[in-house]
Protein backbone atom coordinates (compact mmCIF):
# COMPACT_ATOMS: atom_id res chain seq x y z
CA UNK A 1 0.00 0.00 0.00
CA UNK A 2 1.15 3.33 -0.87
CA UNK A 3 1.65 6.46 1.62
CA UNK A 4 -0.70 7.90 -0.48
CA UNK A 5 -3.65 5.32 0.02
CA UNK A 6 -2.96 5.40 3.79
CA UNK A 7 -3.93 8.99 3.61
CA UNK A 8 -7.24 8.11 2.18
CA UNK A 9 -10.56 7.20 4.58
CA UNK A 10 -12.45 4.77 2.47
CA UNK A 11 -13.45 1.07 1.46
CA UNK A 12 -14.88 -0.53 -1.51
CA UNK A 13 -18.10 -1.62 -0.99
CA UNK A 14 -18.45 -3.13 -4.93
CA UNK A 15 -15.59 -3.25 -7.13
CA UNK A 16 -16.66 0.09 -8.72
CA UNK A 17 -17.85 2.22 -5.60
CA UNK A 18 -16.34 3.00 -2.51
CA UNK A 19 -17.34 4.78 0.54
CA UNK A 20 -15.85 6.88 2.70
CA UNK A 21 -14.16 10.27 4.61
CA UNK A 22 -13.33 13.38 3.52
CA UNK A 23 -9.80 13.59 1.17
CA UNK A 24 -7.20 15.59 0.99
CA UNK A 25 -7.50 17.25 -1.87
CA UNK A 26 -3.13 17.03 -2.91
CA UNK A 27 -4.87 13.57 -3.12
CA UNK A 28 -6.78 13.99 -6.06
CA UNK A 29 -3.86 12.70 -8.65
CA UNK A 30 -4.31 9.07 -6.96
CA UNK A 31 -7.73 8.85 -6.48
CA UNK A 32 -7.51 9.05 -10.44
CA UNK A 33 -4.91 7.42 -11.00
CA UNK A 34 -3.76 4.43 -8.85
CA UNK A 35 -7.47 4.07 -7.97
CA UNK A 36 -9.40 4.69 -11.09
CA UNK A 37 -12.05 7.06 -9.53
CA UNK A 38 -13.76 9.27 -12.23
CA UNK A 39 -16.73 10.37 -10.54
CA UNK A 40 -16.90 12.02 -6.57
CA UNK A 41 -20.18 12.37 -4.99
CA UNK A 42 -19.55 14.87 -1.91
CA UNK A 43 -22.55 14.96 0.65
CA UNK A 44 -20.98 17.57 3.30
CA UNK A 45 -22.91 20.49 3.71
CA UNK A 46 -19.82 22.03 5.85
CA UNK A 47 -17.04 21.61 2.69
CA UNK A 48 -16.82 20.71 -0.28
CA UNK A 49 -14.06 19.30 -2.73
CA UNK A 50 -12.12 21.56 -5.11
CA UNK A 51 -13.73 21.01 -8.25
CA UNK A 52 -11.32 22.86 -10.22
CA UNK A 53 -8.70 20.14 -9.03
CA UNK A 54 -10.88 17.36 -9.53
CA UNK A 55 -11.60 18.13 -13.05
CA UNK A 56 -7.91 18.72 -13.64
CA UNK A 57 -7.23 15.05 -12.66
CA UNK A 58 -10.29 14.43 -14.77
CA UNK A 59 -12.91 13.69 -12.08
CA UNK A 60 -16.33 15.07 -11.92
CA UNK A 61 -17.79 15.69 -9.02
CA UNK A 62 -21.70 15.77 -7.62
CA UNK A 63 -22.22 17.27 -4.36
CA UNK A 64 -24.83 17.17 -2.70
CA UNK A 65 -24.71 19.23 0.96
CA UNK A 66 -26.76 17.63 3.54
CA UNK A 67 -26.10 18.37 7.30
CA UNK A 68 -23.78 15.93 9.70
CA UNK A 69 -26.19 13.23 11.15
CA UNK A 70 -29.18 14.12 8.92
CA UNK A 71 -30.65 12.61 5.89
CA UNK A 72 -30.12 13.71 2.44
CA UNK A 73 -33.44 15.41 0.84
CA UNK A 74 -35.22 13.21 -1.01
CA UNK A 75 -35.34 14.87 -4.25
CA UNK A 76 -31.34 14.93 -3.51
CA UNK A 77 -31.41 11.18 -2.48
CA UNK A 78 -33.16 10.51 -6.05
CA UNK A 79 -30.77 12.20 -7.74
CA UNK A 80 -27.60 11.16 -6.41
CA UNK A 81 -28.68 7.07 -6.58
CA UNK A 82 -29.80 8.06 -10.82
CA UNK A 83 -26.55 9.99 -11.24
CA UNK A 84 -24.31 7.24 -9.41
CA UNK A 85 -26.19 4.06 -10.92
CA UNK A 86 -25.92 6.07 -14.66
CA UNK A 87 -22.01 5.91 -13.57
CA UNK A 88 -21.60 2.88 -12.21
CA UNK A 89 -23.39 1.57 -16.33
CA UNK A 90 -21.05 3.67 -17.88
CA UNK A 91 -17.99 1.69 -16.19
CA UNK A 92 -17.07 4.41 -14.36
CA UNK A 93 -15.32 3.80 -10.37
CA UNK A 94 -17.47 6.12 -7.94
CA UNK A 95 -16.08 7.93 -4.76
CA UNK A 96 -19.15 8.36 -2.45
CA UNK A 97 -18.15 10.86 0.79
CA UNK A 98 -19.05 12.31 3.71
CA UNK A 99 -16.35 14.10 6.86
CA UNK A 100 -16.13 10.59 7.87
CA UNK A 101 -17.89 7.82 5.81
CA UNK A 102 -20.28 6.70 8.52
CA UNK A 103 -23.86 8.21 7.97
CA UNK A 104 -24.14 10.49 4.96
CA UNK A 105 -22.48 9.21 2.58
CA UNK A 106 -23.59 5.42 3.97
CA UNK A 107 -26.90 6.29 2.76
CA UNK A 108 -26.28 7.18 -0.60
CA UNK A 109 -24.82 4.07 -0.93
CA UNK A 110 -26.83 1.91 0.42
CA UNK A 111 -29.96 2.95 -1.75
CA UNK A 112 -27.27 2.94 -4.93
CA UNK A 113 -26.75 -0.84 -3.77
CA UNK A 114 -30.50 -1.32 -3.41
CA UNK A 115 -31.01 0.44 -6.95
CA UNK A 116 -28.43 -2.44 -8.10
CA UNK A 117 -30.67 -4.98 -7.07
CA UNK A 118 -29.19 -6.04 -3.50
CA UNK A 119 -32.09 -5.79 -0.65
CA UNK A 120 -32.26 -3.47 1.70
CA UNK A 121 -31.12 -5.90 4.77
CA UNK A 122 -28.24 -7.61 2.38
CA UNK A 123 -26.89 -4.01 1.11
CA UNK A 124 -26.19 -3.12 4.54
CA UNK A 125 -24.84 -6.07 5.55
CA UNK A 126 -22.53 -5.85 2.52
CA UNK A 127 -21.53 -2.02 3.47
CA UNK A 128 -20.89 -3.20 7.45
CA UNK A 129 -18.79 -6.10 5.99
CA UNK A 130 -16.25 -3.80 3.92
CA UNK A 131 -16.69 -0.83 5.98
CA UNK A 132 -17.16 -1.01 9.58
CA UNK A 133 -17.40 2.65 10.22
CA UNK A 134 -20.78 2.36 8.68
CA UNK A 135 -23.07 3.31 11.27
CA UNK A 136 -26.25 5.45 9.70
CA UNK A 137 -28.19 7.75 12.58
CA UNK A 138 -31.43 6.66 13.01
CA UNK A 139 -33.08 9.38 10.08
CA UNK A 140 -30.76 7.83 8.20
CA UNK A 141 -31.69 4.55 8.58
CA UNK A 142 -35.44 5.63 8.91
CA UNK A 143 -34.49 7.58 5.15
CA UNK A 144 -33.47 4.34 4.02
CA UNK A 145 -36.59 2.91 4.83
CA UNK A 146 -38.53 4.83 3.27
CA UNK A 147 -36.67 4.96 -0.04
CA UNK A 148 -36.44 1.52 -0.05
CA UNK A 149 -39.94 1.41 0.13
CA UNK A 150 -40.49 3.57 -2.62
CA UNK A 151 -37.79 1.62 -4.78
CA UNK A 152 -40.05 -1.42 -4.02
CA UNK A 153 -43.14 -0.25 -5.10
CA UNK A 154 -41.95 1.63 -8.30
CA UNK A 155 -39.84 -1.69 -9.15
CA UNK A 156 -42.40 -4.41 -8.10
CA UNK A 157 -39.53 -5.96 -5.58
CA UNK A 158 -40.59 -9.02 -3.90
CA UNK A 159 -38.12 -7.95 -0.86
CA UNK A 160 -39.87 -6.55 2.41
CA UNK A 161 -38.29 -3.26 3.75
CA UNK A 162 -36.79 -4.40 7.23
CA UNK A 163 -37.86 -2.33 10.21
CA UNK A 164 -35.76 -0.06 11.67
CA UNK A 165 -34.80 -2.47 14.76
CA UNK A 166 -33.22 -5.05 12.12
CA UNK A 167 -30.92 -2.22 10.40
CA UNK A 168 -29.70 -0.79 13.87
CA UNK A 169 -28.90 -4.01 14.88
CA UNK A 170 -26.56 -3.83 11.43
CA UNK A 171 -25.29 -0.60 11.44
CA UNK A 172 -24.66 -0.38 15.12
CA UNK A 173 -23.23 -3.75 15.90
CA UNK A 174 -19.62 -2.66 16.29
CA UNK A 175 -20.98 -0.93 19.30
CA UNK A 176 -21.37 -4.28 20.50
CA UNK A 177 -18.51 -6.48 18.71
CA UNK A 178 -15.15 -5.60 18.53
CA UNK A 179 -14.79 -4.15 14.72
CA UNK A 180 -12.01 -6.00 12.57
CA UNK A 181 -8.06 -5.08 12.93
CA UNK A 182 -7.40 -2.18 10.98
CA UNK A 183 -7.41 -3.02 7.30
CA UNK A 184 -5.68 -0.71 4.53
CA UNK A 185 -7.05 0.42 2.00
CA UNK A 186 -6.18 -1.07 -1.70
CA UNK A 187 -4.25 0.36 -4.64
Amino acid sequence: MSALSRRLNLDWVLPSLAVGGRFPIDTAEHLAGALGIRCVVDVRVEACDDEHVLREHGITLLHLPTEDLRAIRGDRLDDGVAWVTDQLARGNKVYIHCEHGVGRSALLALCVLVALGHPPLEALSLAKQRRWQVSPSTEQLRTFMAWAEAWRQRNAATWRVPSLEELAAIAHSHLTQPPPASRGNED
